[in-house]
């Protein structure tokens, strides 16, 4: 590229355009340090959200803190598209929070609260150990 195809550049002299070659140097992709952008709170009722526990077929499971009490939670993230894919999933996950709700044992997790998001199609159990 001369010189004379940079007329957009003007506003720089010739000396300081022949100076630019040690300016702009090439390097390897490997030495590019990249930054992961920062994740958003995300705030469903009134628990925040954290990192992802597990994931399994029915859905993922991820970590929550509920913002009143400042109780970790876990809470198992199930889509309906998803559900509808599963013989009788819809029914199963129905059936597994009716047994929650009854159930009090030391050993069984103690189920807390249970969201629903109709705009995304999306229910959130919430749970305790």
């Amino acid at each position: 590229m001369s010189v004379g195809e940079l007329h957009h550049l003007d506003y720089l002299n010739e000396n300081e355009l022949m100076e630019m070659d040690t300016f702009i140097h090439r390097i390897d992709s490997t030495e590019v340090i990249y930054q992961p952008r920062r994740k958003r709170a995300k705030l469903i009722g009134k628990y925040l959200m954290g990192d992802l526990l597990g994931e399994g077929s029915y859905g993922k499971v991820k970590e929550m803190l509920d913002s009143e009490t400042l109780c970790r939670r876990a809470v198992k993230i199930l889509k309906k598209k998803k559900l509808r894919r599963i013989p009788n999933g819809e029914a199963n996950v129905k059936k597994e929070i009716q047994l929650l709700r009854r159930l009090q044992h030391k050993n069984v997790i103690q189920l807390v609260d249970v969201l629903y998001n109709e705009e995304k199609q999306k229910i959130y159990p919430c749970s305790v150990n």
